[in-house]
């Protein structure tokens, strides 16, 4: 499904991702570990088109991302960041973003399951987000970046503000999507959680994959 082919990327003589191969399938779920600065979230933005390599190429179904649409290829390969960026509205205006960029329509259903999947359901869609948690406000992003199914969902400390009980509550919906067919690439500090539901595990240090571990 997607493949990186000798993915480099630099700024000035800097090297920060250093001709990185790596292919990952449909439904593959991949725990990506290492230490900070090592060029994880770099790589997260290559792979989500946010910037272009310096080296190297990527595809996505056999096509180069330079032949795909930007806008159609970051609806495909979706990005959770670790801070949440609600807009300070309503949940339900943040919810609604996704389908109001699409011109679609509002999908009211799947939005209250999904609250209630990250153990907010007893919120509606009228409460004000500046009244949120730090972890609830997470839990949002979570929920609004998953209106939509993608074929790739990457996330980057995606449940850090969270407890062990929410956080494992978020894992769950996460590997759901796995079962059908999302491709999980999941950057973690924690090494319990790398360890937890995954396929294999990347550890990635100075840009360079040092070790890939099949975990099945």
């Amino acid at each position: 499904m997607l493949e990186l082919r000798n993915v480099s990327y630099q700024i000035d003589n800097r090297k920060i991702i250093q001709e990185i191969n790596l292919k990952i399938e449909s439904g593959e779920t991949i725990a990506v570990v290492g230490p900070s600065g090592s060029g994880k979230s770099t790589l997260f933005r290559l792979i989500n088109n946010l910037i272009s390599p310096t080296q190297g190429e990527l595809y996505l179904n056999g096509d180069a991302y330079e032949t795909i649409n930007p806008e159609e290829l970051r609806m495909e390969v979706s990005y959770l960041l670790q801070e949440s960026d609600l807009f300070d509205r309503t949940i339900g205006d943040n919810l609604a973003f996704p389908a109001n960029i699409r011109n679609d329509k509002f999908n009211r259903k799947r939005a209250k399951a999904l609250l209630k999947a990250v153990g907010l359901g007893h919120y509606n869609f009228n409460t004000s987000v500046s009244h949120l948690s730090g972890g609830e406000r997470q839990r949002i992003t979570i929920a609004r970046q998953l209106m939509y199914k993608p074929k790739i969902l990457l996330l980057d400390e995606a449940t850090s503000a969270l407890d062990i009980h929410n956080s494992e509550k978020i894992e769950s919906l996460i590997f759901k999507l796995a079962d059908e067919g999302v491709s999980i690439l999941w950057i973690t500090h924690s090494n319990d959680q790398s360890m937890r539901h995954f396929q294999k595990r990347i550890r990635i240090v100075d840009g360079q994959i040092e070790k890939e571990e099949d975990l099945r």
